[in-house]
């Protein structure tokens, strides 16, 4: 996928994977905040269905922080990146399949791309474009958390709140990182 520009800047696409807890927004906040360090031109953006810590930031659950932009589609993604060479994307699994091809585009053009979110759902099932971004991304970086029953390294998202669709927003009162051993799936036929 790294092609160079006319302009000579060489595109890419990173992507950050994992379950919730794992630091992916962590380690793109850090990326964020080092790229600002440069002076370099960026652009940070956001699902605008995840409102946990506020609509204008990517926020970890550590509290850490970085300005961003809520976009409900992909599409705007490409509209507002303008002159930025590094893109930000975080809660990649809540948007449409049409991510994969904004985030091509964007590398294409010789942009940093970087995209952040969960593989999986609460089933352990692939969860929205994050599969297909990692087939096709040039790095991808997966994080594990700790298992909070038995303290292995954790690759599961257990979801511990009635179900109310894939996409349910939230933090530590409805979700847990787990091993695969200790992970239990909701049954299937609840999977929206």
């Amino acid at each position: 996928m790294a092609d160079k520009t006319e302009h000579g800047r060489q595109g890419s696409l990173t992507v950050v994977t994992g379950c919730m807890f794992s630091g992916k927004s962590e380690f793109l906040v850090a990326q964020l905040q080092e790229v600002a360090r440069q002076g370099r031109p960026l652009a940070a953006f956001k699902h605008s269905s995840d409102n946990r810590y506020g609509h204008r930031d990517i926020a970890s659950h550590s509290g850490h922080r970085f300005k961003a932009v809520a976009v409900p589609d992909a599409s705007r993604i490409a509209e507002l990146a303008g002159t930025a060479e590094v893109v930000a994307v975080d809660e990649g699994q809540f948007f449409a399949g049409n991510l994969v091809d904004v985030c091509r585009e964007l590398a294409a053009g010789g942009k940093r791309v970087i995209v952040a979110g969960l593989d999986l759902d609460s089933w352990g099932l692939p969860f929205g474009p994050m599969p297909e971004l990692a087939q096709t991304a040039d790095r991808v970086i997966r994080l594990q958390a700790v298992c909070v029953r038995c303290g292995r390294p954790a690759d599961h998202t257990q979801r511990l709140t009635p179900i109310a669709g894939q996409k349910m927003v939230g933090g530590p009162d409805c979700y847990e990182p787990r091993c695969a051993a200790c992970f239990e799936a909701p049954p299937i036929e609840m999977r929206c």
